[in-house]
């Protein structure tokens, strides 16, 4: 008897790679451009240090950065899906949006961040915005 192919369908609605991904897009809303101080030295001006140490101290690794983007208000960051919670009430993605935004008028940073949001998302990348 032959053997056939039965209703093959592919899904590639996921990205693949060593470990499960999520990206998520923090939208400071005002531009972070100046914000590139180190905090260890005290800087007044290092709001994109202090955003990442506080998505890290939440307990999710930052596995992947892009740039500054959409005059400079937005950045994504990579990390593992196994270290977000999305059953519980209180999510991780929304305790990182609440983290943030209270790192306002703190002593590391001058940009106003109280309105940021933080969105989860897929990766993909449109070649008009494809930078090289």
């Amino acid at each position: 008897m032959a053997i056939t192919k039965n209703n093959f369908s592919l899904n590639q609605n996921y990205e693949v790679g060593s470990v499960d991904l999520t990206h998520f897009t923090v939208d400071f809303i005002n531009s972070m451009a100046s914000e590139t101080g180190d905090v260890t030295s005290g800087s007044a001006v290092a709001g994109l240090q202090l955003t990442r140490q506080t998505i890290e101290n939440n307990g999710v690794p930052v596995l992947a950065e892009g740039p500054l983007l959409d005059t400079s208000s937005q950045k994504t960051y990579s990390t593992r899906t196994d270290c977000l919670d999305s059953l519980s009430s209180t999510t991780t993605i929304a305790a990182l949006q609440a983290a943030i935004r209270a790192l306002n008028g703190g002593d590391n940073i001058t940009a106003t961040v109280s309105t940021a949001t933080v969105t989860e998302t897929k990766l993909g990348i449109l070649t008009v915005n494809a930078v090289s």
